[in-house]
């Protein structure tokens, strides 16, 4: 068995675990994500392999892929934000998996910022921010 990708807060009071589930063809790997004190929300969905703490550890920013099938590239990849002191979480952004992929990189003030690769004969990076605590559509981690 794979042992996990643990991740501990900046405070050291929360950990993020990401478990290995697989491979797809391309080769990317895809994991399950845990965070201790998290209800159950978080089962049956798959992740990427980076998960990134704000420096006071409330918030969480994870890539999620959606409509996921192992013989192929997820439809999309999400890149989340959860707010572990609230209890909610929120689609930063959501980008096309066959050719691109999200990547959050740092937290700076209210402010994540990240970045997209986007595939291709030209393949191109660009960074981006967000200030999330502005985000509509927070949901309750239930």
């Amino acid at each position: 068995m794979n042992k996990p990708i643990v991740v501990p807060s900046p405070d050291k009071k929360r950990r993020a675990a990401l478990t290995l589930l697989g491979k797809i063809q391309s080769g990317r790997e895809y994991y399950s994500l845990s965070i201790d004190g998290v209800p159950l929300s978080l089962q049956n969905r798959v992740f990427g392999h980076v998960c990134l703490w704000s420096h006071d550890s409330r918030f969480l920013s994870v890539q999620e892929w959606k409509e996921f099938d192992p013989a192929a590239p997820p439809k999309s990849y999400l890149l989340m934000i959860l707010d572990l002191l609230t209890r909610r979480e929120c689609v930063v952004t959501e980008v096309e998996g066959a050719k691109s992929e999200v990547n959050p990189q740092g937290f700076i003030g209210d402010s994540l910022m990240y970045t997209v690769v986007y595939d291709g004969q030209f393949g191109t990076t660009k960074n981006f921010e967000c200030n999330f605590q502005y985000l509509a559509g927070w949901q309750t981690l239930k």
